[in-house]
């Protein structure tokens, strides 16, 4: 089975990395789930009680460019392998291991699952910014990895993803073998909430007025998301991490994607 390795790229654990994560944890049996340079002083068991997983994911404080160093065949490999603390799980070797890059030729595929025993994600949310004609680019803070020189790299598809979206679309294609076109998206959507207290969202592209009062609303502008059909009325909506859509809500005069 496919591992989900995530490169932690973020100073401390914030809101919205626990959020994240605790979707990922959901989604990615804890044995199969390892965060790379976790913070200090941060508990793993949390997540998975939040989650409701079996156990809690794996985590070490190094990075994948440490790990890779202990990997047989590298020219630090001695050094490395006795001088660093083992990490929790070895990483297989490096011709089995893919980056996931929007900037990588080639799409995942449903068959790629018996090319990988591990997909990388960079635990980020970069800048987005819009190019013009319906297209975005981002700051590419993806490149910190790219530099470790992947034999295998496979993109999601053209617009950015939150890393447990990405974590929700991988599995997807390699565990349920969907490919790309199958998978029902949501470009740059709009989140909020009623004065009822009713979620909503609305894909930026859909030319329908939303129903009811009065909403606060927050544009994930230049991200694309799993939909999944609501309760009730079956609109299509955001696949997103339990709290996150509060948590936009309550910081949204904080400009929560500008800080990001």
């Amino acid at each position: 089975r496919v591992s989900a390795q995530v490169e932690h790229m973020e100073e401390g654990l914030g809101e919205w990395c626990r959020l994240e994560y605790i979707h990922m944890c959901e989604i990615v049996p804890p044995e199969r789930l390892l965060f790379l340079r976790w913070p200090a002083g941060v508990e793993p068991a949390g997540l998975s009680m939040a989650a409701g997983s079996s156990g809690p994911p794996l985590v070490t404080p190094q990075g994948l460019q440490e790990l890779r160093a202990m990997l047989p065949g590298e020219p630090d490999y001695e050094a490395a392998a006795s001088s660093a603390t083992p990490p929790p799980r070895a990483l297989p070797s490096w011709d089995r291991i893919c980056l996931l890059d929007m900037d990588a030729e080639d799409a995942l595929e449903p068959h790629d699952v018996t090319k990988f025993d591990a997909l990388v994600f960079g635990g980020i949310l970069g800048n987005v910014h819009e190019l013009g004609e319906g297209k975005y680019g981002s700051d590419d803070r993806t490149a910190e990895l790219r530099d470790l020189n992947f034999v295998h790299r496979r993109h999601l598809g053209p617009m950015q993803m939150t890393t447990d979206t990405a974590v929700l679309v991988c599995h997807m294609v390699l565990e349920e073998a969907r490919c790309l076109a199958e998978i029902p998206f949501l470009d740059s959507p709009e989140i909020g909430e009623n004065v009822a207290g009713e979620s909503a969202a609305r894909d930026q592209g859909s030319q329908e007025e939303a129903q009811g009062g009065e909403t606060a609303e927050v544009c994930m502008e230049g991200f694309r998301y799993v939909a999944r059909r609501s309760a009730g009325e079956g609109d299509w909506e955001p696949a997103l991490p339990k709290g996150m859509r509060e948590l936009l809500i309550r910081d949204l005069d904080n400009d929560i994607l500008g800080q990001l």
